[in-house]
């Protein structure tokens, strides 16, 4: 058996034995299909052990990133193939980029990234370093740009007929910021999920959340985030007793090698929504 069928088979023994508790103890009320039964978070199809085997041909059991693994995340969670590929790559990645396209702006001690500038009407491109004080090193390199034109950029640079401003074009993110809020939303989601399992998670409430994430063309609902208002100190999963905002309430990381953005979300218990949080805020 590989790691990777190792580490699968864990998640899929830790939350199966939890769904069949709360089965056997009349604490859910759903037929399970299987003897050891897992139910995709995001999908809520049923599957069984041996759907941890890859296929190319059916459904199966994928770890599951959140954050997502490019932003230091961890696979605390088993989604299906479908949920996974689908609603993985095509949310996560806006949020990836939207974390580059930050970190590529503040330029960071030490960062690296390549851009071009237009001369004489023709691109060079450009290898542009941080030094961390408010001064880029910038590296030309012949096999990246046209020869003849960069040794006349040059030589304008040393004799001083170039010109003071030089408009460095920067590198284009696809990024949608729906599918961004999509993202953290599903990031935050899935946390509630590896702690809590099936307890209440199965609720048709947050049927609504799930069809979101699935769904990227369904509007999206209002939902409560807040970036950098917490330290890493507070990374965490709490429960949050008020009455007028009973909540899951995450804090987590999205970290690159030079950047970490906090953020901090709230995942309303059945019979709360987002919106009503929001207006009991306002009032208090």
């Amino acid at each position: 058996m590989s790691n990777k069928l190792k580490d699968r088979k864990k998640l899929f023994d830790k939350f199966s034995t939890q769904l069949h508790l709360l089965k056997d103890n009349g604490l859910i009320d759903i037929e399970l299909k299987y003897e050891r039964t897992y139910i995709c978070p995001i999908c809520i199809n049923q599957f069984q052990e041996s759907d941890l085997i890859t296929s190319p041909v059916n459904n199966f059991l994928t770890e599951e990133d959140a954050p997502p693994e490019k932003l230091n995340g961890k696979r605390i969670a088993l989604t299906c193939k479908e949920c996974n590929s689908t609603a993985g790559h095509q949310i996560d990645k806006h949020l990836i980029n939207r974390i580059r396209k930050n970190d590529d702006n503040s330029y960071y001690k030490g960062s690296t990234q390549y851009r071009t500038f237009t001369f004489e009407g023709e691109n060079i491109t450009a290898e542009i370093t941080s030094n961390g004080d408010g001064t880029l090193k910038v590296l030309h390199k012949t096999k990246k740009n046209n020869p003849s034109l960069l040794d006349k950029f040059i030589y304008g640079i040393k004799n001083k007929t170039v010109g003071p401003i030089l408009n460095i074009e920067p590198k284009k993110y696809e990024i949608i910021p729906k599918r961004v809020d999509l993202a953290l939303l599903k990031t935050s989601y899935i946390i509630a999920f590896s702690k809590f399992g099936y307890i209440f998670l199965l609720d048709d409430y947050y049927n609504n959340i799930r069809s979101q994430i699935r769904d990227m063309n369904l509007p999206n609902e209002p939902q409560i985030f807040f970036s950098n208002q917490l330290q890493s100190e507070n990374i965490g999963t709490y429960y949050v007793l008020n009455p007028n905002a009973k909540s899951i309430f995450n804090v987590f990381s999205l970290s690159t090698e030079y950047s970490e953005t906090i953020i901090s979300s709230f995942i309303p218990l059945p019979n709360l929504t987002s919106q009503q949080i929001h207006s009991k805020k306002k009032t208090n």
